[in-house]
């Protein structure tokens, strides 16, 4: 590992990008993360419903099922970024970037990953178990990783706009 690099970083087989199959699974997942948010409307309208007596609505309850299987497909795909991590490794960081912020960001990627496995498991303990335990938990990791994903972003934005370097283009496709 050369002086510059973090832990799980190393040039990978494609140069000083991610591999192809990282790209593809990063931008699955954020395109998941989007149907999560889009299909989140119906768990709170079908409960409601139910709590009012009354049957939910079919598109809901459709609605709750895509959430569900949609959570579980987002943990199977973070379990297979993981090991192409460990796989292929990651790109080293750009020479010029300070040593704390390359640690900002292994702390953001590690908190994205514990919170998009978090997400799912308790989300099934709160549809399965118990929803008024387990609801606000999910509720709670969901805004967390709307922080997270905001700093992440914020973070690309930064690498692009302002320090115009490669970062960003290392998880592009192409």
């Amino acid at each position: 590992m050369k002086d510059d690099q973090l832990p799980g970083q190393r040039r990978c087989a494609t140069g000083n990008r991610y591999a192809l199959p990282q790209i593809l699974v990063h931008w699955l997942v954020v395109l998941l993360v989007l149907a999560q948010v889009w299909t989140s409307g119906g768990i709170g309208r079908s409960h409601a419903d139910h709590i009012a007596g009354i049957e939910p609505a079919s598109y809901d309850l459709l609605l709750h099922e895509l959430h569900t299987f949609g959570g579980l497909a987002i943990f199977g795909l973070v379990v297979l970024r993981i090991l192409m991590r460990l796989v292929f490794g990651a790109p080293s960081a750009p020479r010029n970037v300070h040593r704390f912020i390359q640690m900002l960001a292994v702390a953001n990627h590690l908190a994205l990953y514990a919170v998009l496995l978090a997400l799912p498991a308790i989300g099934l303990l709160a549809r399965y178990i118990d929803f008024d335990i387990f609801g606000p938990v999910h509720v709670a990791l969901t805004r967390l990783l709307l922080v997270l994903v905001a700093a992440h972003i914020a973070a690309a934005l930064w690498h692009m706009l302002i320090r115009r370097d490669a970062v960003v283009s290392r998880m592009l496709p192409g």
